[in-house]
């Protein structure tokens, strides 16, 4: 089995805030193999403190990819990892980065993944780490850890090498993408609509949970068509008995 290749997996800034931030992260890249940067909203950097704290790594600055949202820069990504220093009480599965970069590197030939990062002032919202498919946080000493962007960057591309050169196995799963995969969770929650299911908690904290179930495991694109089947069945059987769900 082959290592897979590291071009593979984008290093996504969700609204930067500092030219130089964005620069000292694609040298961070560079330096440990990694060549694709993805930045949604990003502040102007094509700028001489970017340029300057790339050091070398102009050319990933010049190759960024530019999105408008998360979901566009996401969408060929078949495994998402969502960064956070937070403990998050609703997805308390908090993956260390050396298992996130494991599982990035062991997809298969022709996925991709996608390592996230929020903002330097308040990192990623609720809805944003919702996206992805793994949480994963830094351990750190202290009760109020203090990385800057590029550190935390350096961090996880430095685990991804290491488990590049480990040579993990690469696994013949057939992965769904992240479009395929949120079309999932919304048919999931039409069914449950047209069901009249109504969660103790607010729908929205059930649906995390849902989605907290079907991320602990590696869904293939058979998994995804199987649950569409089974929504699928609960629309026939509403729409058969004509059942009134308001």
């Amino acid at each position: 089995m082959s290592a897979p290749d590291l071009s593979h997996i984008s290093i996504v800034l969700v609204e930067p805030e500092e030219p130089g931030n964005i620069g000292s992260v694609a040298r961070a890249m560079n330096t440990m193999g990694l060549s694709r940067l993805v930045l949604v909203n990003p502040v102007p950097f094509d700028v001489g403190e970017a340029r300057k704290m790339a050091h070398g790594s102009q050319d990933l600055l010049q190759n960024a990819v530019v999105c408008a949202s998360l979901k566009e820069a996401l969408a060929d990504a078949a495994l998402v990892v969502g960064t956070t220093h937070k403990r998050r009480e609703d997805r308390p599965l908090l993956y260390p980065p050396s298992e996130a970069a494991r599982r990035l590197v062991s997809l298969p030939p022709g996925q991709r993944g996608a390592v996230v990062f929020g903002r330097e002032s308040r990192g990623l919202t609720n809805e944003e780490l919702r996206l992805c498919s793994v949480i994963s946080r830094i351990p750190a000493a202290t009760k109020h850890p203090s990385l800057n962007l590029a550190q935390a960057v350096l961090i996880f591309t430095y685990e991804i090498a290491q488990a590049d050169r480990g040579g993990a196995p690469v696994p013949k799963l057939d992965l769904p993408s992240f479009e395929e995969l949120e079309g999932m969770y919304e048919h999931v929650q039409q069914a449950l609509d047209r069901l009249g299911f109504i969660s103790r908690n607010a729908p929205g904290s059930f649906m995390r949970s849902v989605r907290r179930v079907f991320g602990r495991v590696q869904l293939e694109r058979r998994d995804v068509a199987a649950l569409h089947k089974m929504c699928r069945a609960v629309d026939k059987f509403i729409a058969r008995h004509r059942i009134d769900t308001e």
